[in-house]
């Protein structure tokens, strides 16, 4: 599908100020967005930008000093679910201004771009051939001087002096434009910036991604992109790509039915929340699994692994009898307020490396266990309810608690802590003491 006609997502602004925010807008579901940022002064530095959603924002180009004007484009996309925000550009200069530009049906390859500047006016780029279906944008940036002419067959979204001697001017053409852009202007000092939006790259799905059906798979030699949501519905569905999976700005990885699976050698990265909802579900990585919200492992037997680093920032839920989260090198929850619960029997969290929760951990049914090699570390609580349960490791010290406030400590050296629930004992393999009747047998006090 052909990209989108430009539209400005909010209206352009500038200021006679080192820095300016514009109006609260809410993005199109899914779309490209384009910052087009200029500073004017001596003193402008190449534009910086954020949003009041802290989102990141991509740079084009390295950006470009003309002498008394600068400028840069910056981009990001649209979540599923887009919240209403405010993008904040800052220069230093005397005056600062932006424009922020949606695309649909958008790609992210900005591969076909060219800056230019000129002293004297009238700046040019020769661009590379394009591809059909793609948009070709032209920016201009002007220090004073009354309007430009832009590139032949070029529209205009706007042409205006948005502060005080600092001229804007984005416009926009088919593939069928010419590859030599050029502006006329009267301005002493421009810029200008071309760009070739692409059609996203195949495997790239800019909305959600339903697999419905028993045996349904995507793969990709690459990396597949998804930024909507990505459901996996019937019995044995799968995800794969050599590359990346990705699970875009704002939403979810639902892994709803028996057997489904998502994996890539490289890195699945979610920026929502991941579900394994059905008995056997399994997310894995070769690499590391990135979660910037919940992932929850709802159903007997689900499976999270990585044979690197699993980061979870919100909280990590198992609640089925033998579910299992593992990495071979940490796990990290990182969330203020998320959790860690272990709730059914059988239960595992394991990490070849260190574990590190910012919040709680729970290991609430026997049998379950909560081990490292290196050394669990818990800034909220460590709750362990049922007989049987464990918390291990093999090189730091460790504190557990039991219900009844019962804690044991152990050094570092003496490696190992074990605290069953009708027991209370610290047994310390290292020294040989345990919770037997021996010469050395130690407890630990209710």
């Amino acid at each position: 599908m052909p990209v989108g006609t430009p539209a400005l997502a909010t209206p352009q602004i500038g200021a006679t100020a080192a820095s300016v925010t514009t109006a609260s807008f809410t993005p199109t579901a899914n779309a490209l967005l384009i910052a087009f940022c200029a500073g004017r002064g001596s003193s402008a530095a190449i534009p910086t930008i954020s949003d009041s959603l802290g989102g990141t924002w991509t740079p084009i180009g390295t950006g470009n000093d003309a002498g008394n004007v600068t400028g840069r484009l910056f981009y990001q996309v649209a979540s599923a679910s887009p919240s209403a925000m405010t993008v904040t550009v800052t220069t230093g200069g005397t005056q600062t201004a932006v424009g922020v530009i949606e695309l649909t049906d958008a790609g992210t390859d900005f591969s076909n771009y060219q800056a230019g500047t000129n002293a004297a006016g009238d700046p040019s780029v020769t661009m590379s051939a394009y591809s059909s279906g793609s948009r070709v944008m032209a920016f201009g940036i002007g220090n004073a001087g009354a309007a430009w002419t832009s590139p032949t067959g070029f529209t205009e979204l706007f042409d205006s002096e948005v502060a005080t001697n600092l001229r804007l001017v984005p416009s926009y053409n088919d593939s069928s434009a010419s590859t030599s852009l050029s502006w006329t202007s009267a301005a002493t000092d421009s810029i200008g910036f071309g760009v070739e939006i692409k059609e996203p790259a195949a495997g790239a799905i800019s909305g959600s991604a339903s697999i419905t059906e028993a045996g349904d798979t995507v793969a990709g030699s690459s990396l597949i992109a998804i930024a909507g949501g990505a459901t996996l519905s019937e019995e044995g569905d799968a995800l794969t790509a050599s590359g990346s999976v990705i699970s875009g700005i704002a939403g979810t990885l639902s892994v709803t039915e028996a057997s489904d699976t998502v994996a890539a050698t490289a890195t699945i990265a979610l920026r929502a929340s991941l579900a394994a909802s059905e008995g056997s579900d399994s997310v894995s990585a070769s690499a590391r699994i990135n979660l910037a919200a919940a992932a929850s492992l709802t159903e007997i037997g689900d499976t999270l692994s990585a044979a690197g680093n699993v980061s979870i920032q919100g909280a990590a839920s198992m609640d089925e009898e033998a579910d299992s989260l593992s990495a071979a090198a940490t796990i990290v929850s990182a969330s203020r307020t998320g959790i860690v619960d272990i709730v059914e029997a059988g239960d595992t969290l394991e990490s070849a490396s260190g574990l590190r929760l910012v919040a709680s951990a729970s290991v609430a049914e026997e049998g379950d266990s909560l081990s490292t090699i290196a050394g669990p570390l818990v800034k909220g609580t460590a709750v362990i309810a049922e007989a049987g349960d464990t918390v291990t490791a093999r090189a730091v010290p460790l504190l557990v608690s039991s219900p009844q406030e019962r804690t044991a400590s152990v050094p570092a050296e003496d490696r190992t802590a074990a605290v069953a629930s009708e027991i209370r004992a610290v047994a310390i393999k290292a020294e040989v003491r345990t919770a037997a009747a021996r010469a050395e047998t130690r407890r630990a006090a209710a």
